[in-house]
């Protein structure tokens, strides 16, 4: 049951973000009907502007949505563990796409990588300095910065980081951005043979919200009754030994479920503060309520729609080397003092 759960609420999720894509898309071409969901590719512009609100009072207006995705993603994983990543998160619902391919079609003549505890200790010991050390260093930059200089910086990165972003994209598909594009190409590979390689060492945002599980209400626990089977351990997307960890709440921890499912004796179960156990089946609702209530409360107070106009964004996409015809209309009616049509 909670398989079937987490499969049904990741693809939700994945299909309204991938709705939110074509609809932005969409919104370049012709400059109707921009998608505030497009904000959760933007996590650095979301934690700048918690930063920013919580040292000078000023709430984003840009890309408000942004700022309310890391809030969300951060209040969830303080009050019940790393649902983000295990549930909703659309780059691991996709790597757990290649990781059923690998299984179900390739077939086993494709199977994950083996190698020696001391090689594995090394190899993820290196990729969490560098992910943890990504994390620490922008939290330490972004913390630093003077209040009275945080709204000129806004201004200046915040605004474009979604136009940038399509045009990164856009650049690489036309042959820009070799570099980059073998990082991702390597990562994918890579994918195929460890399942989730890039939520497992590389993703900052795990980073941030791993540290955050470390700390939730909401706790996996052991019972006596554990046979050592180790079945935990083999099902676990994450490559975590749930069997031995004293600490199954730790910072790569997804809160997949998936060992606590698996478990032939129930010995694993979910324990609130410590003392209330909770069932499984329970996690997702609440997990749901907590995040899309913070989003809801979001939109009910308009902390989630852009405030910017068309003319802003037609600005800034031309001064990226994006050019529409929308665009140039919407700017030449500016220019000649004609009609202003509402988009």
């Amino acid at each position: 049951m909670i398989k079937k759960s987490r499969i049904i609420i990741r693809w939700i999720f994945f299909i309204l973000i991938f709705v939110a894509v074509i609809k932005y898309v969409n919104f370049v071409n012709t400059g109707h009907g921009r998608p505030d969901m497009i904000e959760i590719f933007c996590p650095i512009g979301g934690f700048y502007s918690i930063i920013m609100w919580l040292k000078t009072g000023l709430v984003d207006h840009i890309h408000p949505a942004g700022m309310i995705f890391i809030l969300a993603g951060s209040i969830t994983s303080l009050f019940c563990m790393k649902g983000f990543c295990g549930w909703i998160c659309p780059v691991g619902s996709f790597l757990d796409g290649l990781t059923f391919i690998r299984e179900k079609i390739v077939g086993q003549n494709v199977p994950n990588i083996n190698m020696s505890s001391k090689f594995k200790f090394i190899l993820e010991t290196f990729l969490s300095l560098i992910k943890f050390g990504v994390v620490i260093i922008l939290v330490y930059l972004i913390l630093r910065l003077p209040g009275q200089i945080m709204p000129i910086i806004y201004q200046r990165s915040v605004l474009p980081e979604n136009i940038s972003l399509y045009q990164f994209w856009i650049d690489m598909f036309y042959g820009k951005h070799n570099l980059a594009l073998g990082i991702i190409v390597g990562i994918l590979i890579l994918s195929c043979f460890i399942p989730r390689f890039w939520c497992r060492y590389l993703c900052p945002l795990g980073a941030l919200y791993g540290i955050l599980n470390v700390f939730s209400l909401l706790r996996i626990k052991k019972e006596t009754t554990c046979i050592d089977c180790k079945l935990c351990d083999e099902k676990c997307p994450m490559g975590l030994s749930v069997y031995a960890s004293k600490l199954r709440n730790n910072t790569r921890c997804i809160a997949c479920l998936n060992a606590m499912s698996e478990c032939p004796n129930n010995s694993l179960y979910l324990s609130f503060l410590g003392s209330y156990k909770i069932k499984p089946i329970v996690y997702p609702l609440i997990l749901l309520l907590l995040y899309l209530g913070i989003i809801g409360f979001a939109v009910k107070k308009d902390m989630w729609v852009s405030k910017l106009t068309p003319r802003t964004y037609a600005k800034t996409f031309m001064q990226y080397g994006i050019v529409k015809p929308w665009m140039i209309k919407l700017l030449s009616e500016d220019a000649t003092g004609g009609s202003h049509p509402d988009f």
